[in-house]
C-alpha cells in the first residue's frame, strides 16, 4: 500500500469503532514477532495532561542523545503524528511500509478467527513494529483511552505513569471516580514504579491496586511537589521538590515551556518519571532534564501565536478538567482582557460545564462544527449556553475556517482569541494560521 491506501485501509477499520480488549492487538503482535518487548517502554496514562508529559518526557530522554519512539493521539493535521521517531514525525513512505507489515498480521488473525481489529489497534501496532524497525532505546507510549484494556497495554515498562483522575469517557470507563481510576490503574505492572498526580478518591484507588501489585506509587503531595512557580514569557519557572533525593538535587530549578498550574503539575510528573528513569540508566542525568524539559514542545496546548498584535490560544479543552486548567491559564496569562471564542465540542462530552467554566457574560463566541460525526451542532450548543443564561452574543459558523476569520474581524486591541472544545477542531486552526502568518 501507498500512503493514501494505508489511510484508506485505517479509515475503513474506524468504522468498527471503540472495542475495549486486548485479544485483537495481542494476536497482532504474536504474528509480528512482538516487537512490543524490543526496547524499554515509558507508558503514560490519565485524562488530562497525558500527552504534554510524554512530549516531556520524550524531550529529556531525545537531550541524552537515545533514540525515542513517541507514540500519541489523536493526530491534529496528519496521521504521521502519531509515531514519532528520533524528533520528527515518520515519514508517508514508512507509515505506508508499517501499515502494510501490520495488514498482512492483523489478515491472518482473522484467518485464524480473530475478530477484526479496530483503526486505534492497527496503528499501536503499526508503532510497535515501527520503533523496533528503527531499534530505538525509548518508546514513550501514550495510553488511548483507560488503560486496563487500551491495545497499548501489553508492554512491561520500566515506569507507569497516570497524570490525573477526572470524569471523562463515562460510556466506556465508568459512572464514577473510583470506576475510571480502576481503568487507569490497568497499565500498573507487577513490581513496576508508578508516578501520578491523581488526588482524593482516585489516589486511593490507585494505592489499592499498586499495593496490590507490589508497585512502588509516588504521589504528588508526598514523594515530589511543586515548591513555588513563576510566569516567565510564554512559559514558567518551576522549582520540583523530590524525596529521597541527595540534599543539593532535592530541589530541582526548571524552566517549563508551557503556561498554567497544571503544566507545572504535568513537569512534576514528568520529573519524578524521569528521576527513576535516571536511576535506572546513568546515560540519562539532570542535566539533561533541565535541558530537555526547556526544549520540550506539544502542539495544541495553550498553543500562542500572535497576529496582528491580537494573541490567538489554541488548546483542546475538551472535558471539564481541561476547561478547568485553560480557565485558570487564561486569567493567569490574560486577566485582563475580552474573550472571543471559536468553539465547539462532542457528543460524548460535558459541555455544559465546559461552557459554564469558559464563557463569560461579554465574551463573543463563534460556534462550529468539528470534523468528526461525533460533533455536537452548533445550534445545539447555542442552545445549552441560552439555557445557562450566560449574557454573551454567539454565532454559528459553517466551519472551523469560517468561524475563524470571524473571530479575527472581531477582536480588537485589549482582546483574546481563544480556539477550544476539542482537539479536532485545532488541526483547521493550524492550518489557518500558518496562512495568516505567511501572509
Amino acid at each position: 500500500m501507498n500512503y493514501e491506501e494505508s489511510i484508506a485501509y485505517l479509515e475503513a477499520a474506524a468504522s468498527f469503532g471503540i472495542k475495549p480488549g486486548l485479544e485483537r492487538i495481542e494476536a497482532i503482535l504474536e504474528r509480528l514477532d512482538h516487537p512490543e518487548k524490543a526496547y524499554k517502554v515509558i507508558h503514560v496514562t490519565g485524562t488530562n495532561g497525558k500527552g504534554s508529559v510524554v512530549a516531556m518526557i520524550t524531550s529529556v530522554l531525545e537531550n541524552a542523545t537515545l533514540k525515542v519512539g513517541r507514540y500519541i493521539s489523536p493526530h491534529l493535521i496528519d496521521y504521521t503524528e502519531r509515531i514519532h521517531i528520533a524528533g520528527h514525525d515518520i515519514p508517508k513512505e514508512d507509515f505506508a511500509k508499517a501499515a502494510t507489515v501490520v495488514r498482512e498480521a492483523a489478515e491472518k488473525a482473522i484467518a485464524d478467527g480473530v475478530e477484526a481489529p479496530t483503526e486505534f489497534e492497527l496503528l499501536t501496532a503499526m508503532a510497535f513494529w515501527y520503533f523496533k524497525e528503527q531499534k530505538v532505546d525509548y518508546a514513550v507510549m501514550e495510553v488511548g483511552m483507560g488503560g486496563l484494556y487500551d491495545s497499548t497495554n501489553v508492554i512491561i515498562p520500566v515506569v507507569s505513569v497516570i497524570t490525573n483522575v477526572a470524569m471523562d469517557h463515562e460510556k466506556y470507563l465508568g459512572k464514577n471516580l473510583e470506576e475510571i481510576a480502576h481503568q487507569k490503574a490497568g497499565i500498573i505492572k507487577e513490581g513496576i514504579p508508578v508516578v501520578t498526580a491523581a488526588q482524593h478518591v482516585p489516589l486511593k484507588q490507585l494505592k489499592k491496586e499498586a499495593h496490590d501489585k507490589k508497585a512502588r506509587l509516588y504521589f504528588y503531595g508526598r514523594d515530589f511537589e511543586i515548591d513555588t512557580r513563576s510566569k516567565y514569557g510564554h512559559g514558567q519557572v518551576v522549582v520540583v521538590k523530590r524525596k529521597d533525593m541527595p540534599k543539593e538535587l532535592e530541589n530541582c530549578l526548571l524552566f517549563v515551556p508551557f503556561v498554567g498550574a497544571h503544566q507545572a503539575v504535568n513537569a512534576a510528573v514528568a520529573t519524578m518519571a524521569l528521576t527513576l528513569i535516571m536511576k535506572q540508566d546513568e546515560r540519562v542525568n539532570e542535566n539533561d532534564l533541565r535541558e530537555g524539559l526547556a526544549r520540550a514542545q506539544w502542539k495544541g496546548r495553550f498553543e500562542i501565536h500572535d497576529l496582528g498584535g491580537i494573541p490567538f490560544v489554541m488548546d483542546g479543552a475538551h472535558n471539564p478538567a481541561g476547561a478547568e486548567a485553560l480557565k485558570e491559564a487564561i486569567e493567569e496569562q490574560y486577566p485582563d482582557k475580552r474573550r472571543v471564542l471559536v468553539f465547539t465540542s462532542l457528543q460524548d462530552k460535558d459541555t455544559e460545564t465546559v461552557i459554564q467554566l469558559l464563557i463569560r457574560k461579554g465574551d463573543r463566541v463563534f460556534l462550529t462544527e468539528a470534523p468528526t460525526p461525533r460533533t455536537r451542532k452548533p445550534e445545539e450548543i447555542a442552545a445549552m449556553i441560552d439555557e445557562q443564561k450566560i449574557a454573551t452574543v454567539h454565532t454559528a459558523e459553517p466551519s472551523v475556517t469560517k468561524a475563524l476569520d470571524s473571530a479575527q474581524k472581531e477582536a480588537k486591541d485589549g482582546d483574546v482569541v481563544i480556539i477550544c472544545g476539542s482537539l479536532y477542531i485545532l488541526g483547521e486552526a493550524m492550518e489557518w494560521m500558518a496562512k495568516k502568518i505567511g501572509n
